[in-house]
């Protein structure tokens, strides 16, 4: 297959991911969490592990397909 990113491009976008996820591990679930959950935060919470969890599947998924470049 051809792919339009090298192999170290796609480590790089699967780093972004990666970032992202503690991103919204830190300011959507753990923040919350430390200082009370809300009625309000609790959506956000689950929004947040909701893209957390995402983010890091994006991440695995595109390290993968670098590995196999």
């Amino acid at each position: 297959m051809n792919f339009i990113f090298t192999e170290e491009q796609l480590l790089r976008i699967a780093n972004i991911f990666d970032n992202a996820g503690q991103v919204f591990l830190g300011t959507s679930v753990l923040t919350p969490l430390i200082f009370g959950v809300e009625k309000d935060s609790k959506f956000v919470v689950l929004l947040g592990i909701f893209g957390m969890i995402i983010s890091w599947w994006i991440s695995l998924r595109v390290t993968r397909i670098a590995a196999n470049l």
